[in-house]
């Protein structure tokens, strides 16, 4: 275009067109030394274009002017003679194709040349729904217009077709596998496929009339805004940006929030007004400025992520790189008219169908790793809960053996003593004297207060009705009672906790099992415990100053490996510190 077409820029819109003849004629046009494109970048102005051409050769010729894009509308006039011009066609991207002069996804013109005849046409351009007039310009025959149109409209639809198939399988894996990312997928290439409909100028041919008309108000730009939004809620869904990078997580999510309003406002802007009212037309290169400084922001975080060492950031790096490439050439060829590389039909299409068909297959192969990950946990969990119920198993028999001692030692020497002393009472057929009763009495209620301890180990009073907090109270009055030498420390806020009966009862052996080992073994003057409810975690805390122990080695008693057991089959934690001053038993439990 540069070699044949000159061109004048009216930057008032009020050239009448005979002034515009006028300055033609005074040779007021310039050529654009540009290599394939014209691009005014953010403009108001309206162009006009002047096309001076001759037939050398002995036949007619059915030619074809044409320009590539759809945000503008184009007047032709034949000013060969300048007392005879007149209007020839006009061409807006408002028609359908079949309404064009020539059925095109451009905005051509066509027109006849005879042999050895000299036509001159103006062409005047005037932008209706972008900041900016870009487009290529070709001057052929029709033969080989409808040649490469048949060829660039295959192309195009195999790859608007592969980029359908890609929303719906993604919707299929979203409604399969549940998983919110595909969701957010299939978003992205739907907001692709409508900006390879504008970008490639097939809407006007696909498109049902009504439809085509409302996508008409709103810019390509638009569209890459859309885009970007889901890029970024995939990028951060499928690198769990969340919980590994919080602060840029922070970051981009308030650049998408920034986006979302943005793209709200210029819907209602392009909906209400047109793209050169003041409001509307610097709001748009706001809009364009947004989307270039976000995505360099994305770009730098995916780089970011990958240098900390992030697999999934690497492989989300890996299927962008392309598009990224295409991005920055894009927006050179748009600034500065440089392009390092052109693949057909074009950059961003390729790059993009590149990148959706390598995060669909990285996806793929995440769900496969995932759902092995799954099975080999299933097979440990199942042989870990194998392995608890056997320590469990164990541990119950320990403890029925710990009892029946207590019994056989306690209760059991007890009442084998306080027979003998009754059986010789009986024998001596002497009166019982009130201290003899009372002897007796006092005898029994050491008896029966053995026997309700020993009850209370194997089911705590009331377990299944009580609250926790309301036992636990009960108990640390218990051990004040009977360990008076100690100082003991219980507090609790546990409001909000719906614990199971399961929990509460192993939640009850834990704390008292700690308690009972620091009263045997720790020599101890003080015994604290601590028990919180927050973010649907039990937090438990046990201390005493006695003189410590080993975690490494002393875990042989029965009381600290059921504590170890019974945390284990909650799925909780344990965090055990000990010295010279005493020991801090740390747990930590999550509810259902």
């Amino acid at each position: 275009m540069a070699d044949y077409v000159s061109f004048f820029e009216d930057k008032s819109h009020k050239l009448s067109f005979d002034e515009v003849l006028t300055l033609e004629r005074n040779h007021q046009f310039r050529k654009k030394v540009e290599y394939r494109v014209f691009n005014s970048r953010h403009t108001r102005s309206d162009f006009w274009f002047v096309l001076p051409i001759k037939n050398v050769s002995d036949k007619d010729l059915q030619l074809v002017w044409s320009f590539y894009n759809n945000n503008f509308k184009v007047d032709f006039y034949d000013i060969t003679t300048a007392h005879n011009a007149t209007l020839i066609a006009q061409v807006s991207p408002e028609q359908m194709a079949s309404e064009r002069p020539f059925n095109s996804r451009a905005l051509c013109l066509p027109f006849t040349l005879k042999p050895k005849e000299f036509k001159k046409i103006l062409a005047k351009i005037e932008i209706t729904n972008a900041n900016h007039i870009y487009f290529l310009s070709d001057v052929t025959t029709v033969e080989d217009m409808l040649f490469w149109e048949q060829n660039y409209a295959m192309t195009v639809g195999q790859f608007l077709g592969y980029l359908g198939f890609m929303f719906l399988f993604n919707i299929f894996l979203f409604f399969i596998l549940k998983q919110e990312v595909h969701l957010w997928h299939s978003f992205y290439v739907f907001a692709i496929i409508l900006f390879t409909l504008n970008e490639n100028i097939v809407d006007v041919l696909l498109l049902p009339k009504w439809l085509y008309h409302f996508l008409l108000n709103f810019p390509k730009m638009f569209w890459l805004l859309v885009s970007l939004i889901f890029c970024i809620k995939v990028f951060q869904l499928f690198t769990d940006q969340k919980r590994n990078f919080p602060r840029l997580y922070k970051l981009l999510f308030f650049c998408r929030n920034l986006i979302i309003v943005t793209i709200v406002i210029q819907f209602f802007l392009c909906i209400f007004l047109n793209v050169q009212d003041t409001i509307a037309y610097e709001f748009s290169i706001f809009s364009d400025a947004l989307l270039l400084v976000v995505s360099i922001l994305v770009f730098v975080s995916i780089v970011y992520q990958c240098i900390r060492g992030d697999k999934n950031s690497i492989y989300f790096l890996l299927a962008s790189l392309f598009i990224s490439l295409a991005f920055i050439n894009y927006m050179l060829d748009a600034i500065w008219q440089m392009q390092l590389i052109y693949f057909q039909p074009g950059n961003i299409l390729f790059g993009m169908v590149v990148e959706v068909s390598l995060l669909t297959a990285i996806f793929i192969v995440t769900i496969v790793k995932q759902s092995r990950e799954n099975r080999r946990k299933f097979v440990m969990q199942s042989i870990e809960n194998q392995n608890l119920s056997k320590q469990m198993l164990n541990l119950q028999e320990e403890e029925r053996k710990e009892i029946a001692q207590e019994i056989h030692d306690g209760v059991g020497s007890h009442l084998s003593g306080l027979k003998l002393y009754i059986q010789n009472i009986f024998e001596s057929k002497k009166p019982i004297e009130e201290d003899v009763k009372s002897d007796i009495l006092g005898q029994m209620k050491s008896i029966y207060e053995d026997l309700r301890n020993i009850s209370h180990q194997l089911m705590p009073a009331f377990i299944e009705d009580s609250k926790i907090s309301d036992l636990l109270k009960n108990k640390f009055e218990q051990y004040q009672r009977q360990f008076p030498d100690i100082r003991f420390g219980f507090q609790e806020n546990i409001e909000g906790a719906k614990l199971s009966q399961t929990e509460r009862l192993h939640t009850y052996r834990i704390i008292t099992a700690l308690v009972d080992n620091a009263i045997k073994h720790s020599v101890c003057t003080e015994i604290n415990c601590q028990i919180y409810y927050e973010d649907k975690h039990l937090e438990i805390t046990v201390e005493d100053n006695g003189i410590g122990f080993n975690p490494d080695s002393d875990f042989s008693g029965i009381g600290i490996r059921s504590v170890k057991s019974r945390v284990n089959y909650l799925t909780g934690s344990i965090n055990i510190e000990s010295n010279k001053d005493g020991s801090t038993f740390i747990i930590i439990i999550p509810t259902n």
